[in-house]
């Protein structure tokens, strides 16, 4: 009986353990997706359909943005390459469908604004020949513009290990898995370094300054500098000064969480901007308050060649020799998207537009009694040289007023 006891007693706590253990196990079951929605991180577990291949893909350049087509479910989608973000970008209204939630993943933009956002896996698309299967992006809300784009695909297309070489004259984007493929290819050499998953470069806006820019083809301009940088050569390049054309206040870069804080902004006319050893010359350009940038408009210059494994690329100029006129005319007035519809970003005190009576933070109501909602309203307005509008503006005190401006 005794030894009956002390087994009845043992067969218990044993099953109480066990009880114990199976309910940890399920715990952490449950618990499992909710650690992984909290530390989704980057990734680059998509895969190709094909290996040792080399593929001509067709692409578009459209108001100094690169886009490339793509079919998914048998339809034809456009998607935006956009070498400023590490991975992909879906938007809940995107007109196909959406995989699988992966999520909450931090996410930071060029201005250096972060937020959680969940990420999801975008469906199986062909990219030229290739099925892209598995490929993560973070999910956005859309602002009120129209985007002439359906999806975005990163920089993580090349951190992957492929290699390319993208010639929007010709209208095509070489891609590649063989590394040695495009190595002997000639051209300006550029290294880069990853930071947070993207590429940033080396160049020299002014003798003795050099600033280390974001490779960032979101961006529609060849060069703005970063706020950061600007103050330091104020301070350490007595004569910078001299590539300092004007002064304003306000905000005019769009991020992926919306524009940037207004603040000074400096409007710059570089004598030559240096990418490694080759030039641009008389180059217009201002700052910006987040990271300096690199943006597409370089491919109105030469083709480019991204060699991931060397972190290397490589600039092929359309012209002969290692030098360009850019001789383009400054920016002197930004729009920007508005909850109220469009706002004037900045303005420069010493243009036309400034002088015509508008000021940074007024919103466009109204064009010849035509209202104006967007930013996209505002852009597609048939607007003609030499006439002359009656535009209606809210001021930032709130008083509305109207303006004569001459195109």
């Amino acid at each position: 009986m005794p030894i009956f006891h002390v087994t009845a007693n043992w067969d218990l706590k044993w099953l109480n353990y066990m009880k114990r253990i199976l309910l940890i196990i399920y715990i952490l079951a449950f618990l499992h997706p909710l650690v992984q929605a909290q530390t989704n991180r980057y990734k680059l577990d998509f895969t190709l359909s094909a290996k040792n291949f080399v593929d001509t893909i067709p692409i578009e350049y459209e108001d100094d943005q690169i886009y490339i087509p793509v079919e998914i479910d048998g339809k034809q989608y456009r998607f935006n390459l956009d070498t400023g973000c590490s991975q992909g970008l879906l938007y809940t209204d995107s007109p196909f469908r959406i995989g699988q939630k992966l999520g909450k993943m931090e996410v930071q933009d060029a201005h250096g604004h972060k937020d959680s956002i969940q990420a999801v896996r975008f469906p199986d698309f062909r990219l030229g020949n290739l099925i892209i299967h598995n490929y993560c992006g973070t999910l956005h809300r859309p602002n009120q513009e129209k985007r002439p784009y359906d999806a975005i695909i990163g920089f993580d297309l090349f951190n992957k290990g492929l290699c390319a070489k993208i010639d929007v004259q010709r209208g095509w984007m070489i891609l590649t898995d063989r590394k040695n493929l495009l190595r002997r290819e000639n051209g300006h050499k550029w290294k880069y370094r990853l930071l947070r998953f993207v590429p940033h470069v080396k160049l020299t806006p002014y003798d003795r300054c050099s600033d280390e820019a974001l490779f960032d083809t979101g961006s529609r301009r060849l060069y703005v500098m970063g706020r950061h940088s600007r103050e330091v050569f104020s301070e350490e390049v007595p004569d910078f000064a001299s590539q300092i054309e004007g002064q304003g206040f306000g905000s005019r870069s769009i991020g992926k969480f919306g524009a940037e804080e207004s603040d000074d902004i400096y409007f710059l006319h570089l004598d030559r901007l240096m990418l490694g050893d080759y030039t641009f010359t008389d180059y217009h350009t201002l700052t910006t308050q987040g990271y300096s940038r690199i943006g597409a408009t370089l491919f109105s210059y030469g083709s480019l060649v991204i060699l991931p494994h060397l972190k290397t690329m490589l600039f092929q100029p359309y012209a002969k020799g290692d030098t360009t006129l850019v001789g383009n005319t400054p920016t002197d007035i930004a729009f920007v998207p508005s909850p109220d519809g469009v706002k004037i970003g900045m303005v420069w005190q010493g243009s036309r537009y400034y002088e015509q009576g508008f000021r940074s933070g007024d919103i466009i109501l109204s064009i010849n009694g035509q209202a104006v909602s967007s930013l996209t309203d505002y852009k597609r307005y048939p607007f003609l040289i030499g006439r002359t509008y009656l535009i209606k503006v809210k001021r930032t005190d709130g008083r509305e007023e109207q303006i004569l401006f001459t195109k």
